[in-house]
Parts: structure tokens; C-alpha cells; sequence
């Protein structure tokens, strides 16, 4: 047959009929409906599953924590010394005011940073600059900004941050005052070492793992870098103070994330661990475990021993930890 031979009546009458047939057979069938099953319809946007959130003393927390800061207030003089002052200061922290010291030395700066911690004393007997001016007043003499934090709930801190054990805290606020340095003419922040005494040396371990602002670390007979250690020698005294974290018994977990020993790697900052021998406050075997453990992963460090010396040093041997110090943040930070 020759479409032109059809009567073109005949041909639209066609086209019409088939039309309507295509109409009433509607869509074509899914792949399951040719298989036998049920048409499908379209699946929705999958939902987002959110995860748990992180307990917040949780180191892996602490390192996406936001430490804001503000700006730092220098108050009245303390004390003048030879080639700096040191002043009362203050920042905020968390929404709480915190206070300290800072020593500036003489000249237009900008001078490398120093942050000291000071160790454990009962906030009623504790004084401003107490464990710490011995470690900080001889570098802000030889041309460091040394700033040295009172901690939450001493000598006119506001409380520490609520629902985190007290060393957490004590970093949380530190590193908000890191956050602050830039308010500062006088400070390179690009050179930023950390030197904390007993207690102050664990803030310090955990600042070197959290943080990569630190450049450069000095612990001058500090705590167990395995957090168990502290608990079941001091803090188990105080549970109220740990809130969620608990005793290590009961939360192993929880006190692995917290313990800066297993979170050193490669890349962090320098170590310089001193102690005296004759320490009767922190174990020689911690000290010793957590300088193993640093070199075992790869981190530069180096343990010195003061032959004679206790817990707080004084005299000759304060002096010999002192420029041994000092020698160390300078090699550290590339400082001539």
C-alpha cells in the first residue's frame, strides 16, 4: 500500500483513534512493575544521621572546640624588674572574666611568647604569681612576653567552664587566652611556647596536642601524661569535681581521649622534660614513661635530670632548669 493511494480522510480518522488508545493505557510501567511487583515511587532525599556528640574533655572534642578570647586588660604594676614590669591582667573566658600576670619586657617588642602554669595549691593559699614568676620572670627579663594564668576559681577567676573536669578547664581557658594574644602590639604569635610546673605541666601536655599554635614545650616535673595516674593519686579525692568523667574505673574510656600520651605524633612541638631526682611528688616512672612515649612517636624531646633536686627546685638547680629552659624555647622556635 502507497500513503499517497489513502484517502486522506481515512488517514486523520486514524491518527485520532490511535491516540485516544495511547491515552487510556497511561505511563509506562516502572521496572518492578514489569517484574511482577508493585510500582515504586520516588524515594525521598535520604535524612542526615547525626552523630553522637563527642564527650567534651574528649581530646579529639577539645580540637574543634572554638576558643574565642577577647581582649586582654593590663591592670596595675606588680613588680619592676631588671629589663621588664610585670602587671595583674585579665581576659575573657568561656563568658567569665580570668586573671593572671604578664611580664613585658622593655622595648617596642614584638617579643616570642611565653605562657606559664603554675602547679597545684589550694586556692586559699594561693597568690598571684606564686609557681610561677620563678619560671617566667627570668625569661621576660631576657626578652620573652611571659604570661601566666591564674586559674578558674583562683585569686579572681570566674569558674571554669561547667560539665568539664578541673585541668580541662584550667586549658580551656588557657587556650582562650592564646585566642587573645592578638590584642596584644607586644606579642609574636607566631612564637608561642608552653612552660608548665607539676599540675601546669599537664595543661601543657594536653595544649601540645590539642593546639598548633605551641610552638615549643618545657614541663618542669610534671603529672602523668596518662591522666589514670593523676586521678587515682590526687583527683579520686575530690570525685565532684570530675562530673561526667568519673574515676578511671568506671570510665577507661574516657580517660584514654584525655590522656595527652596517647596523642603524641609526629609534628608537634618540641619537649623539654625536667625533674629532680629527688622528687617526692611526681613518680621518676611517669616522668620516665611519658618521655618514652614521646620519643617513641617521633615527637623531639629530652629529659633532664636534676641531680638532688625535689619538686620545687630552688637555688642552683631552679637556676640550671631555668636556662636549660630557656635554651630549649629558643632552639625550638628558631629564635637567634
Amino acid at each position: 500500500m502507497r500513503w499517497r493511494n489513502l484517502n486522506p480522510g481515512v488517514v486523520l480518522a486514524a491518527l485520532i483513534a490511535l491516540a485516544g488508545l495511547l491515552a487510556c493505557e497511561g505511563p509506562a510501567p516502572t521496572p518492578a512493575a514489569r517484574h511482577g511487583g508493585p510500582p515504586r515511587a520516588a524515594s525521598p532525599s535520604p535524612t542526615p544521621t547525626s552523630t553522637p556528640a563527642l564527650p567534651p574533655y574528649f581530646i579529639e572534642a577539645l580540637r574543634i572546640r572554638p576558643y574565642p578570647g577577647g581582649r586582654i586588660q593590663i591592670g596595675e604594676v606588680m613588680v619592676r624588674g631588671q629589663g621588664f614590669t610585670r602587671y595583674q591582667m585579665s581576659w575573657p573566658a568561656e563568658g567569665q572574666v580570668m586573671t593572671g600576670t604578664i611580664a613585658i619586657p622593655d622595648g617596642p617588642g614584638p617579643f616570642p611568647v611565653v605562657l606559664v602554669e603554675h602547679g597545684f595549691i589550694p586556692p586559699e593559699r594561693y597568690w598571684v604569681g606564686q609557681d610561677s614568676a620563678i619560671f617566667g620572670d627570668p625569661m621576660a627579663a631576657h626578652g620573652f612576653l611571659v604570661l601566666a594564668p591564674n586559674w578558674p576559681g583562683y585569686a579572681g577567676s570566674g569558674p571554669g567552664p561547667p560539665g568539664l573536669p578541673p585541668i580541662v578547664g584550667e586549658l580551656v581557658t588557657t587556650l582562650d587566652l592564646v585566642s587573645s594574644l592578638g590584642t596584644l602590639p607586644q606579642a609574636d604569635v607566631s612564637h608561642i611556647a608552653c612552660v608548665g610546673h607539676s599540675n601546669g605541666g599537664g595543661i601543657c601536655e594536653l595544649a601540645m596536642v590539642v593546639d598548633p599554635r605551641i610552638g615549643a614545650v618545657v614541663l618542669q616535673a610534671p603529672i602523668s601524661s596518662d591522666m589514670a595516674d593523676n586521678a587515682r593519686t590526687w583527683w579520686d579525692q575530690h570525685p565532684e569535681d570530675l562530673g561526667a568523667l568519673g574515676t578511671p574505673d568506671s570510665n577507661p574510656e574516657g580517660y584514654r581521649h584525655l590522656s595527652p600520651r596517647n596523642y603524641f605524633a609526629p609534628g608537634q612541638p618540641p619537649v623539654l622534660i625536667v625533674q629532680g631526682t629527688a622528687d617526692h611528688t611526681i613518680p621518676a616512672a611517669w616522668t620516665q614513661a611519658t618521655y618514652d612515649a614521646l620519643t617513641q612517636r617521633g615527637v623531639t624531646a629530652r629529659l633532664l635530670w636534676i641531680p638532688g633536686g625535689d619538686h620545687d627546685l630552688v637555688g642552683a638547680n631552679l637556676a640550671t632548669a631555668v636556662a636549660a629552659q630557656e635554651a630549649w624555647i629558643r632552639q625550638a622556635l628558631h629564635l637567634s
